[in-house]
């Protein structure tokens, strides 16, 4: 059975677009007509949807393993090579999180099923980038 998801970009003016979901959850893209941000790049929002893709697995798998996180936070560095299409080269990852029972381990743990296994958008990067990851408790 395959899953489908479902977008739509409209222009706004410059090289603004406005992205839009089938719940009508809305997000800006690009520059307006003077060159100044008016909402994310094309690949600033790949990286935070691997971000948010597998910052929601690992808390998952966290609860499942009856660890509530208190605080919990996903830095990511994507660099992009040179040449076009400018595909993300490498990206790292540093997890931090907070909460009772909390371990490296067990963060480690949820970390590599997310990436090996979970997260779909981390399972369409690695086939350019290479991934690197560390967990980090917050004190």
């Amino acid at each position: 059975m395959s899953l489908s998801n479902y977008a739509k970009v409209s222009f706004v003016d410059g090289l603004h677009f406005t992205g839009k979901n089938k719940n009508g959850f809305k997000i800006d893209m690009g520059t307006n007509q003077i060159g100044e941000p008016t909402g994310l790049s094309p690949t600033e929002l790949v990286l935070q949807a691997a971000g948010g893709c597998s910052s929601m697995d690992v808390v998952f798998i966290l609860r499942k393993r009856k660890i509530e996180p208190e605080q919990f936070e996903l830095e990511l560095d994507g660099v992009k090579r040179k040449e076009h299409p400018q595909v993300y080269e490498s990206i790292n990852l540093t997890y931090r999180a907070k909460g009772p029972g909390l371990t490296i381990p067990e963060m480690n743990r949820a970390v590599a099923l997310s990436i090996d296994k979970y997260c779909s958008v981390f399972g369409m990067l690695k086939l350019t980038a290479k991934i690197t990851w560390k967990c980090e408790l917050i004190d």
